[in-house]
């Protein structure tokens, strides 16, 4: 039987040689003959290692041959790649061909293509031996003479010298190793610490350098959820059996003494109270260690929005009661942040949005934000515009650390089709945070406004209870792919200014998304909502309060609220309930470019549940999207299906982030 150990598998030499971590393994000298331990090389490591050898080598060997130096050249070394045995790795074996042809450039003498052309079978040797091929044999050839050949050089310098130099690759993969035996010698800690069956490599599989690493991640993150703070790898052996072409393992490990959780140190902070950090850690000192605590303290800290870089270094030490300290190096954002937006509808004009935002006045990631917005720009007159300005400030970890307070005021001038309305409102408020996404909300807001309406006008005063919850398991704020979210809000309004009856207003908001080809390039994205407003009687429910459909957000095709109850000159009423749905494919084409295709239904109802009245108005449309950092930016044009009399025959829409 010959066994030999292996040397050559990439990553692992990369490990050893880059991070002091328990993952890397020293480095040990080959011996002579005989099995031994050794690592698996990176074939990028080794190439880098061996590049400034083999030059030297090579031009003390040309130097010896001719006193003048080899002519520089103009042109490439080109590759063709022939492969025998397992064809499924020919494509990794291109990819990597390719990726290393790309970075070569044009030109240099015979003796910088010939190390090129060695690199490129280097590269090959050791992506197959990656990949469990240890009985492999690669043949290469430049310029038709054998690549490690003197020769070669003399081949090379024969050719033109604009011409490219031909190298060929002959693969012959052999078979796919496996793995026969996989040993852990665990010390400090019981032998049922590490879960064999769960590991990543299992016997009979390949012996892929892949698995072998992911190996190592979990034998350590096993140990470390069992509270071994400081397990490491001591040793790894690796040998290989070309008999049997089999692989042969072993881990050493140490685990070290079971660890509690230590003090939480910061570090880097200018502007933010390291108290008011501190009480954001999520255990107590001493509590039995697990890397999922340092993963909440992470997500604790970077919530909260005032951090660009949150990293947590653990110690490489236990303290005297056995605990292992943790410091946080921290990076905060700038304080102070502006931004603009803008969007465009052809029933509603252009509308401009800017905002001035502190994100930590008080240095407890408190924020004022003050924002200011312009509607019906453009397309109609001054007086037909409306405005929004308006002031929010949260308190974070308001009595508790998951719960936030916000208190806000806003003024306003609304214009549209339905109704003219002028408001001043103040309103606060809690948020509770139960789980990541999942947020419940409560508050209390009085609002003066005047709303007038082809009819009427109206002094209103309504006292609102607004309650809700919001659970969102999506992937993007901007752009989900897969997951769903789920709205759910509950607004009693009670009227101080006349003896109107009490209403509530409830409605519920669903969406979800498929990625069906993987990576987020084709999505079908779903919603849905209901709305009604059980009780209520009509002239109990200021105009403003209705429920409205179409528009952008809502059916495309129709004018924003014109999709429901009408009065005789085409106006919109609003409704006291209300039912929507759209379906949406969404197709990236480049990194950059997308297009959609939708279908958008719902319609406002005149009474308190839907069904009474006409049916669900239908918009269809396409649209494109422009992938730019900070989100998709969204052109829609859509069209009604079942257009009625006064109705728009298109619908234009432009604005930031998808329709929903």
């Amino acid at each position: 039987m010959r066994m030999e150990p292996d040397g050559s598998h990439p990553t692992f030499m990369e490990m050893a040689t880059r991070s002091p971590s328990p993952l890397a393994e020293p480095a040990a000298p080959r011996p002579a003959a005989g099995p031994s331990r050794s690592l698996f090389a990176s074939y990028r490591t080794l190439v880098r290692r061996s590049t400034a050898v083999g030059l030297t080598l090579i031009a003390m060997t040309a130097a010896a041959q001719s006193p003048e130096p080899t002519q520089r050249r103009t042109g490439k070394a080109v590759v063709a790649l022939t492969i025998r045995g397992d064809q499924a790795v020919q494509n990794d074996l291109r990819q990597i061909v390719a990726a290393e042809s790309k970075l070569q450039k044009a030109g240099g003498t015979a003796v910088t293509l010939l190390q090129r052309a060695r690199t490129q079978r280097d590269l090959v040797v050791k992506a197959l031996r990656a990949e469990g091929y240890y009985g492999s044999h690669v043949a290469a050839r430049v310029a038709g003479q054998d690549i490690d050949a003197v020769a070669a050089l003399d081949a090379i310098d024969a050719l033109p010298a604009g011409a490219d130099v031909p190298v060929e690759i002959a693969v012959d993969t052999g078979p796919r190793f496996i793995v026969r035996r996989i040993d852990i010698e665990l010390s400090g800690a019981p032998a049922d610490a590490v879960a064999r069956d769960k590991l990543p490599l299992a016997v009979g599989q390949p012996a892929v350098a892949a698995k072998i690493l992911a190996t190592d991640e979990d034998i350590l993150g096993q140990l470390q959820r069992r509270g071994y703070a400081l397990a490491r790898i001591a040793k790894r052996d690796v040998l290989i059996d070309h008999d049997t072409q089999a692989a042969l393992i072993t881990w050493r490990v140490e685990s070290g003494p079971p660890a509690g959780m230590g003090p939480v140190t910061f570090r880097g902070l200018q502007r933010t109270d390291a108290d008011f950090l501190a009480r954001r850690v999520p255990y107590k000192l001493g509590d039995p260690y697990h890397p999922d605590r340092l993963d909440a303290l992470r997500t604790r800290l970077t919530d909260l929005g005032i951090f660009s870089s949150v990293r947590i270094v653990r110690a490489d030490a236990l303290d005297a009661e056995g605990r292992l300290p943790v410091e946080v190096d921290v990076v905060e954002r700038l304080p102070r942040t502006i931004g603009f937006a803008a969007s465009y509808a052809t029933s509603e004009g252009v509308g401009v949005r800017a905002y001035w935002q502190h994100r930590n006045l008080t240095g407890e990631a408190d924020s004022l934000r003050l924002s200011a917005e312009a509607t019906g720009l453009v397309d109609h007159k001054l007086i037909d515009t409306g405005f929004a300005v308006t002031a929010v400030y949260r308190k974070p970890d308001f009595l508790r650390v998951d719960q936030a307070l916000t208190t806000q005021g806003a003024i306003l001038r609304e214009i549209s089709d339905a109704y003219r309305r002028r408001s001043a409102s103040v309103g606060m408020g809690l948020e509770r945070t139960i789980d990541k996404g999942f947020v419940v909300r409560a508050g209390v807001a009085v609002e003066s406004e005047i709303v007038q309406t082809a009819e009427r006008r109206d002094t209103y005063l309504p006292v609102s209870v607004p309650l809700g919850l919001t659970l969102d398991r999506s992937n993007d704020v901007l752009d989900p792919s897969r997951g769903f979210r789920l709205a759910l809000d509950a607004i009693p309004y009670f009227e101080l200014g006349n003896a109107g009856k009490p209403f509530v207003k409830l409605r519920a908001t669903g969406s979800t998304y498929f990625d069906l080809a993987g990576g987020g390039t084709t999505v079908v994205a779903l919603r849905a909502s209901v709305g009604v407003m059980p009780g209520a009687t009509k002239d109990a429910v200021p105009p403003d309060k209705r429920f409205f459909a179409g528009g952008g957000g809502s059916v495309r095709g129709f004018d924003y609220q014109s999709a429901g109850p009408r009065d005789i000159d085409h106006r919109p009423l609003g409704g006291q309930s209300i039912v929507e749905g759209s379906v949406e494919l969404r197709q990236r084409l480049t990194e950059t470019i997308g297009a959609v295709a939708f279908v958008d239904a719902g319609t406002a109802y005149a009474g308190p549940f839907p069904g009474k009245g006409d049916g669900p108005r239908l918009g269809a449309g396409i649209g494109v999207r422009y992938y730019s950092d900070f989100g998709p930016i969204r052109a829609d044009i859509g069209v009604p299906l079942n257009r009625r009399p006064g109705d728009s025959r298109f619908g234009l829409y432009v604005s930031i982030g998808q329709a929903f």
